[in-house]
């Protein structure tokens, strides 16, 4: 019986997490109640806040999770880089299928943001340092430019990498009319980001 409960236990947190990402998505913190919450998991109110205590607990379980997955993803593919350059690119064209492929993921950073619930977790810290770090040791092996901080590399990624997404209409309506419609693809960028920072 115990392990039923811990299954029934793991799948309402699930249910309550999936339903909580696509609404608060959706509507922001602000704009999002714990009945909605109720209505889109099919879990009563009650056992959502038994689960997590308030609203705002279960808007930073969600970024928590959001946070993990982002993670996860980038570093399963920084695994699979052979040489530093690679590593570099990789990580870039990871992020960016990221940022595109979770709707969920852009507009809950943007919400938090413009409702000033942003949160770093411990993980995304150590991952961004890791990052930090990789950068210096390109420097030290002579492979990354030496007159850009490191620190501040991730961070230029990242800002690039978030403002393409949000205007890749643009994006399209420039290359076009530039006669260059690669110039808009996501493997241009790719590229571009890498050179700035690879000798």
């Amino acid at each position: 019986m115990p392990d039923r409960r811990a299954r029934d236990k793991a799948q309402t947190v699930s249910d309550v997490l999936t339903a909580a990402k696509s609404v608060f998505g959706a509507r922001g913190l602000h704009g999002t109640s714990i009945r909605d919450i109720e209505e889109a998991s099919g879990v009563s109110k009650g056992l959502i806040l038994h689960h997590f205590g308030t609203k705002e607990k279960l808007y930073a379980a969600v970024q928590d999770q959001l946070s993990q997955d982002y993670v996860a993803a980038l570093a399963a593919q920084r695994q699979s880089s052979a040489d530093f350059r690679e590593l570099v690119a990789t990580t870039i064209r990871g992020s960016l299928a990221h940022w595109k492929g979770n709707r969920n993921y852009r507009r809950i950073s943007l919400w938090s943001y413009l409702e000033g619930q942003e949160r770093n977790s411990e993980l995304e810290e150590r991952f961004t340092t890791a990052l930090v770090e990789a950068m210096r040791a390109g420097q030290q092996s002579g492979q990354v430019r030496e007159d850009i901080d490191p620190l501040l590399m991730p961070f230029i990624i990242r800002g690039a990498i978030e403002y393409w997404v949000r205007k890749e209409e643009l994006v399209r309506e420039l290359a076009r009319s530039g006669g260059d419609p690669q110039a808009g693809s996501d493997d241009r960028l790719v590229e571009a980001l890498t050179k700035l920072f690879l000798k």
